[in-house]
């Protein structure tokens, strides 16, 4: 064979071994052009889900200080409803101490009133149930009332010291 031919031969394969080289070269090319958009769409999935969880977490956060700021609120909404109640319960303290306090001022005042106020109260209450029986087992029942010796014995001891009022302690309770 002529040495022409195997030039000619020679140059065709160098060109074949070039194309593919180069085609090789432009397919790795386009693989990494592809992988590399597929990152950058992985990459900005990422981001929006990133930027998504931040947004949340954030709602989150703000959720969770007005459900704070609530709870705060509940909390002094309870102080001020136990205050409320405890000045509450000092007037009713106040009063009671002042019915207490008027109460022994009118038995001091006059003894004999307050046997005639639970008297009064109990006729009443008699009264109110109608029943003529019922009454009179509240009357046996209550101390002092039809008690004939317990009343003489009051009467004993006042015209005993005239003058003398017997003090609170002294007197049977009613």
């Amino acid at each position: 064979m002529e040495p022409w031919i195997w030039i000619v031969l020679a140059i065709v394969v160098l060109a074949l071994v070039i194309l593919a080289l180069v085609g090789a070269g432009k397919k790795k090319r386009d693989h990494q052009a592809a992988v590399e958009r597929q990152n950058r769409e992985r990459a900005a999935d990422l981001r929006a889900r990133s930027q998504e969880q931040n947004l949340a977490a954030r709602e989150q956060k703000a959720d969770a200080e007005a459900a704070r700021a609530e709870a705060e609120k509940a909390r002094i909404e309870a102080d001020r409803i136990e205050q409320d109640a405890r000045r509450r319960a000092e007037e009713a303290d106040r009063a009671r101490e002042e019915a207490e306090a008027h109460r022994r001022e009118a038995a001091t005042l006059d003894p004999d009133g307050e046997h005639t106020d639970q008297t009064d109260r109990t006729q009443s209450d008699e009264r109110s149930e109608g029943s003529h029986e019922g009454a009179s087992r509240r009357e046996r029942d209550l101390p002092g009332q039809g008690d004939s010796r317990l009343d003489d014995s009051l009467r004993d001891e006042r015209s005993a010291a005239p003058g003398r009022t017997p003090d609170p302690e002294d007197r049977p309770r009613t």
